[in-house]
């Protein structure tokens, strides 16, 4: 049972940590991204090479025509890109978890340590069994009691890193393959004799899977900058409510003396009169 509280409370720090846009976001990215580029770019781009057929009969100079068509797979590119903009959000998974983790670590390890004050007398002896068993309610207690930590800053890193991979693959996209696959290719390359006409499987298939990949990455762009805006906003807001409350705090303590040096001397000049 403690296991579970545990575990609520680590989901639960997470849940609150990551806001609705970018839940929105992980859900596109991972049930619909990932998913369209296994099962359906990946049998589509998986012949691409033997299909990748040119009027030459001179050895290698299909190869080096293809080679010089798409230097860079589509599939290995897009799977690349997933990856490396999913990557910020598992890092910040991982440091959430890890600081949360070391924070009930320390609230389990409180009652080996007043138990290890505790010495034991001749009628009472403590056991490792109860210290644990006590250790795990105390875990429990402590998840149940304790506050939710902010990691609005790091999920703010997380946010401009993953902008920062959207765009940069992006633009290596479009300077890579451009938004359309043309169904000839004229190459000259070393073994080709002249200039070869090449012809490439299936390109309107692959014009359509390749918008259909610049529109999830706009997609992602886009939620990850209004998620930065929201997150910049909440975090100003905050910012903003915390200096108020130090001001009106401030000024509370400053009231409390002056009104307490004005009583003292109400009393003396009543002791005086008398």
């Amino acid at each position: 049972m403690e296991s579970w509280d545990s575990l609520g409370y680590l989901i639960l720090v997470l849940n609150y940590n990551v806001t609705i846009i970018g839940k929105i976001w992980f859900s596109l990215t991972v049930l619909l991204r990932l998913l369209v580029i296994f099962f359906a770019a990946y049998p589509l781009y998986q012949d691409e090479q033997q299909r990748f057929i040119c009027n030459s009969m001179q050895p290698g100079c299909s190869t080096v025509c293809y080679d010089l068509f798409a230097p860079v797979s589509h599939f290995r590119f897009w799977l690349i890109q997933t990856a490396s903009v999913l990557l910020p959000y598992i890092m910040f998974c991982i440091y959430v978890f890890h600081n949360v983790a070391r924070q009930l670590v320390k609230a389990r390890s409180l009652p080996y340590r007043r138990y290890k004050e505790i010495k034991p007398t001749s009628d009472h002896k403590i056991s490792k069994k109860s210290s644990k068993s006590a250790a795990g309610s105390r875990v429990a207690s402590e998840a149940n009691k304790m506050d939710i930590p902010d990691f609005s800053k790091m999920y703010m890193i997380q946010l401009l890193l993953r902008i920062l991979f959207e765009a940069c693959f992006g633009a290596g996209h479009y300077y890579l393959f451009g938004f359309f696959v043309p169904r000839r290719f004229i190459c000259s390359g070393i073994s080709c004799p002249h200039y070869v006409d090449c012809f490439v499987s299936r390109p309107t298939e692959k014009t359509i899977m390749m918008f259909f990949i610049w529109g999830l990455s706009g997609v992602s762009l886009l939620l990850s900058l209004i998620d930065l805006i929201l997150v910049s906003r909440s975090i100003a807001v905050r910012n903003h409510r915390n200096k108020l409350l130090l001001e009106r705090f401030g000024a509370e303590e400053r009231s409390v003396p002056s009104k307490y040096q004005g009583d003292k001397s109400t009393w003396e000049e009543e002791t005086k009169a008398f």
